[in-house]
């Protein structure tokens, strides 16, 4: 389950998210392609309306995508 997923899941419109957060709706659509995007400031509040900690937001949703996998 990718990040976008996982908002979707629990609920979490994303032009709600995108006000919250701080950015633009198309950025953040363009930061949920590429979740390793995102600055420390955005994981932290993420993590927090996914109810996760930053360590298990960090493991499973924000780390580097290898391009070989």
């Amino acid at each position: 389950m990718n990040l976008k997923e996982k908002l979707i899941e629990q609920g979490i419109i994303l032009v709600w998210l995108a006000e919250r957060i701080g950015l633009s709706r198309p950025t953040l659509y363009k930061y949920l392609k590429r979740p390793d995007v995102f600055k420390v400031k955005h994981v932290r509040k993420i993590c927090k309306y996914l109810d996760m900690t930053e360590r298990e937001g960090m493991i499973n949703y924000f780390k580097q995508i290898d391009s070989y996998e």
